[in-house]
């Protein structure tokens, strides 16, 4: 009795999980027909697949005798979920039966449903597969057409597509022309980022030097305002101001839109922005489901994620936040299931004043009392608060602002501060960081933003007089480091101490 395997993937989150498809065929007259009996975990989308897997085979002129078919799928212990296993499924049994020679399957990973007519149908993840594939040193992927050309993104591994089963054999066997190697996808220069769309936003001139310095150092930014002060327009141009992706950026991003099947035919050009509505479930947010499915944080991955209206989200969903913000992952455990997903992004938030929205507000009276106004504060506590680096007040803009007239394109300032915020960028790679300002730590910090005498005096006395916590103390370094980086220079002084006090003096 021949036992052969086929490498296959099954999808767990962001990522793909490796599946050798173990497969033994017993010929006997009984039962008369072909049995097929399934193991290792597999999810009712996997065990419905016998049926697909004979008749695709009978199509294919490689019809299985009387006999009893076994397939297992190793890992045992882990459990498989989606039809990405089909092709593998069927090549195996194919070999099992005699029609393939083993030989035939080394070297390779499958991918792909397998319809019972034969033909291949696309399924998602084919990045994150060829991203398995390459860590496990295999050298090709055959797959359905759209699927193989997701992993021809990656460098390292070699593509095949096809349209049906026959293909696939005359792939196997040597047959010329037969699942052609596809060439990874034209990747034209990126797209210039729109900067000049701050300039939509009339006057704020404080909300817009957040958004240069959150921008410049990949900090937190979280906008208290009135109704009508800009504060969604401030937030939703951040993602403008941000330099385009790197190409491991990009290769990440791309594996998250294709994991959920949103695959953008080719590498992801712009970094992603997504704004979840406050009624967003726990699940909806940070991920979860069965199976375990990436949330928006984790579709927010190396862009931004923007909350309004930020006490509306629920306790739960923002407290399961603050772990993911400091570490960059979200790890989601179940009883029966666990997977680590991508979550390295920039939080953006815009919340009211108040219930009304108006403390504060010198055109209309607050109407809330303070209890009101304390309870509604609460909904965010202390801890998440203090992860989000920079807290600004926003005032609603004066008349005059709003009818002046637009600057011409040539002296737009949102280009110049996307340029100066890219300068910032280049300085801290050229100090040798290995990210943003916005997570370095103590010992990063002591080396790389050193302060003058009269900034630690100053920073001293704040921290006596507000009470600050430790992490509010580093936040307040950091901020200040990426201050004295769009000033160009390499000490941080009482200024940038000064300038990022009032950086995070709202709440």
């Amino acid at each position: 009795m021949l036992t052969v395997r086929a490498l296959g993937a099954s999808l767990e989150g962001a990522g793909a999980l490796a599946v050798t498809v173990e497969a033994s065929f017993v010929a006997r007259d009984d039962p008369p027909s072909t049995e097929v009996i399934l193991t290792g975990l597999p999810d009712p989308v996997l065990r419905e697949s016998r049926g697909r897997l004979l008749q695709a085979l009978a199509a294919t002129r490689a019809r299985l005798g009387p006999g009893r078919l076994y397939l297992n799928l190793v890992p045992a212990a882990r459990k498989k979920s989606g039809e990405a296993l089909d092709l593998a499924l069927v090549l195996a049994s194919a070999v099992a039966a005699g029609h393939l020679a083993p030989s035939c399957l080394a070297g390779t990973m499958f991918l792909g449903e397998v319809g019972i007519d034969g033909r291949l149908h696309a399924v998602p993840g084919g990045l994150a597969a060829a991203i398995e594939a390459r860590r496990l040193g295999v050298a090709r992927v055959v797959a359905p057409m759209e699927t193989a050309a997701e992993a021809a993104c990656l460098v390292g591994v070699a593509a095949h597509g096809a349209r049906d089963l026959a293909e696939v054999f005359g792939f196997l066997t040597g047959v010329d022309g037969a699942a052609p190697r596809l060439a990874p996808p034209s990747d034209e220069a990126l797209p210039s980022l729109d900067a000049a769309r701050l300039d939509e936003v009339r006057g704020q001139a404080v909300g817009k030097l957040a958004l240069e310095v959150a921008a410049a150092g990949g900090h937190g930014l979280l906008f208290v305002g009135p109704p009508g002060a800009g504060k969604s327009m401030l937030a939703r141009r951040l993602v403008d101001l941000l330099p385009a992706p790197t190409l491991d950026e990009r290769i990440e991003i791309t594996q998250v839109l294709s994991a959920v099947g949103r695959w953008p035919q080719g590498l992801a050009r712009r970094r992603p922005f997504r704004a979840p509505h406050h009624t967003t479930s726990f699940a909806g947010l940070v991920g979860g489901g069965a199976p375990l499915a990436p949330g928006e944080l984790t579709l927010a991955h190396q862009g931004v994620l923007f909350l309004d209206e930020l006490p509306e989200f629920s306790r739960e969903a923002l407290e399961a936040l603050r772990q993911p913000l400091e570490e960059g992952f979200v790890h989601l455990a179940r009883a029966a299931h666990h997977a680590t997903l991508p979550a390295r992004v920039q939080l953006v938030a815009a919340m009211n004043p108040c219930p009304c929205g108006h403390l504060g507000d010198p055109r209309v009276a607050c109407t809330c009392p303070p209890f009101a106004v304390r309870r509604y504060r609460a909904r965010i506590s202390g801890p998440m608060l203090d992860r989000i680096d920079l807290r600004v007040a926003l005032e609603a803009a004066p008349p005059t602002d709003l009818v002046e007239a637009p600057p011409p394109p040539l002296e737009r300032a949102g280009t110049t501060v996307a340029a100066r915020v890219a300068d910032a960028r280049r300085r801290q790679r050229e100090r040798g960081q290995r990210a943003t300002n916005a997570i370095l730590g103590g010992d990063e910090l002591d080396r790389l933003a050193p302060l003058a005498k009269g900034a630690r005096r100053l920073l001293e006395a704040a921290v006596e007089r507000q009470a600050l916590s430790s992490r509010a103390l580093q936040s307040l370094r950091r901020i200040a480091r990426t201050v004295a980086d769009l000033a160009e220079l390499d000490e941080v002084d009482e200024r940038h101490i000064s300038q990022a006090l009032g950086l995070r003096a709202a709440l």
